[in-house]
């Protein structure tokens, strides 16, 4: 038999912690918003890096986690798919007029990323020394000191899904940073926990800084080619092209993001508790964290990697999301009918739009019997993933009336 105090004790912890709070000091609750924000990630990072150790004693142990990578590629589609398709409906959802506002990113971008892969399907074999621009730009990175050429790459097309992707990985990089310190100001918010303009740029730059080093680790690490000119990684089965940037950018960058953590941790956390005795939160400092340990690369987690990290995102985008919808809800009852049925829809939209269709597309032009690639399998999801940071960067501004009242005050 269970005690009253036990029972109670229950009851303590889904008021205050498990059931949704309305009122304006999480998006959810405490303890959903510490495990959707960066705790679950941080969980499972620690798991993975103790398991990678573990591997290296234990062949059998290997052979028994090699599941968790599908587990996770499933996941990605319960959990990024919805996520995508969300930013859709909040961005287009508002109306003609808030499509016209903010134009350049929900007008100009998406037509400019279709056209340059119409150009990249309809032009995809022609070679690239047939522009004379290219000879030019060429000539004006030889002179800048910059190893990199226009045509390393076999042709057009192949050179512009390649450009795309990293297009796309610099982007995805400062969405991740820009949603992080979202999280962190919103928690500071939530909590009281003062911060000034310049410790709020800080934490800005400390984020981005490391999304940048990131990003030169990739792209100076990891597209190197061989002795036999054959580059080293591929997205899919399209190459990686070569920026030619030097190598001291990596080392630079390290140093940038050592500064601007230290400059963090003292001019923020340290000052903040010397001066006024407040410490940060853990729900306020997990996202934080939680963003260091998955894009600092400094250990090697493989397919893990690429597939934890945009599910993991996604768990905090949702939370946003969660709240940004129920803070509307006149009938809670009603509001949960509502949310089940469009979550099935937008996943069904998800699988339509990222699996179904450019399948379809694929298999209709028969783009790997022409061009040794699945086009649309690699030119839809990338055209999403960009799309997508610019869509967040007008959806989802805290001086945005319908933002703020949905994040900062109560509801019922």
């Amino acid at each position: 038999m269970v005690s009253p105090n036990c029972c109670q004790a229950l009851s303590i912890i889904n008021q205050h912690y498990l059931r949704p709070q309305s009122d304006s000091t999480s998006l959810i609750s405490k303890l959903w918003d510490f495990w959707l924000l960066g705790g679950a990630s941080i969980v499972f990072w620690v798991f993975m890096i103790t398991l990678k150790q573990l591997k290296e004693f234990s062949e059998p142990l290997e052979k028994h986690f090699v599941g968790l990578a599908p587990v996770f590629a499933l996941l990605l589609v319960f959990c990024n798919y919805p996520h995508f398709m969300m930013s859709y409906k909040f961005a287009y959802g508002q109306g003609t007029k808030f499509v016209w506002k903010n134009w350049i990113s929900l007008v100009a971008v998406p037509v400019l990323l279709a056209a340059s892969f119409g150009l990249a399907f309809f032009l995809f074999e022609t070679e690239i020394d047939a522009f004379q621009s290219v000879g030019f730009i060429n000539l004006v990175t030889d002179k800048v000191g910059l190893d990199f050429r226009l045509g390393s790459l076999k042709n057009l097309g192949t050179e512009i899904l390649s450009f795309s992707v990293l297009l796309m990985f610099l982007l995805v990089g400062w969405h991740y940073s820009k949603q992080v310190f979202g999280c962190v100001i919103l928690y500071s918010r939530y909590e009281k926990y003062p911060l000034s303009q310049l410790q709020r740029n800080l934490i800005k730059w400390s984020l981005l800084s490391v999304a940048v080093f990131n990003f030169l680790y990739l792209s100076i690490y990891s597209p190197q080619y061989n002795s036999t000119s054959v580059p080293k990684t591929y997205f899919l089965n399209i190459p990686s092209v070569p920026l030619g940037l030097p190598g001291w950018f990596i080392p630079l960058s390290e140093l940038i993001v050592g500064v601007l953590t230290v400059a963090s941790a003292y001019l923020i956390f340290y000052r903040n508790y010397k001066n006024k005795k407040i410490l940060p939160s853990l729900n306020l400092i997990t996202p934080w964290i939680a963003f260091y340990i998955w894009w600092i690369p400094v250990s090697s987690l493989g397919e893990y990697y690429f597939l934890a990290v945009p599910f993991f995102h996604s768990l905090q985008y949702l939370a946003f999301a969660y709240r940004r919808d129920v803070s509307r809800a006149q009938n809670m009852k009603k509001f949960n009918f509502t949310m089940s049925v469009r979550v099935v829809l937008l996943l069904f939209m998800g699988l339509i739009t990222f699996e179904l269709l450019p399948s379809f597309l694929d298999s209709y032009s028969e783009s790997y019997w022409n061009f040794r690639t699945w086009f649309f399998m690699i030119s839809i999801p990338v055209f999403i993933n960009i799309h997508h940071y610019f869509i967040d960067s007008v959806t989802w501004k805290f001086e945005s009336k319908e933002v703020s009242e949905s994040l900062l005050k109560n509801w019922r």
